[in-house]
């Protein structure tokens, strides 16, 4: 995990989980919390097409990452 950053109630953090053909795909694991509860959300959309690095997938979810949260 490369970036982790909150802003208000949201929480979003660049991560890499495996794809097919021994390739990585980038992901955002956003977290929302209202009131008591919280709410996980794993978005693989926007974060490019798989790499095969895992560095190559990491920097390219961390952009996305920085989109949502407007930094």
């Amino acid at each position: 995990m490369a970036f982790k950053q909150t802003k208000g109630n949201v929480t979003v953090e660049a991560c890499v989980f495996p794809a097919p053909g021994q390739m990585f795909k980038g992901a955002l694991r956003v977290t929302t919390r209202r009131g008591d509860k919280e709410v996980q959300q794993v978005i693989g959309r926007g974060c490019g097409r798989p790499m095969r690095s895992a560095a190559q997938a990491l920097e390219l979810a961390e952009v996305e990452a920085r989109r949502i949260l407007g930094v």
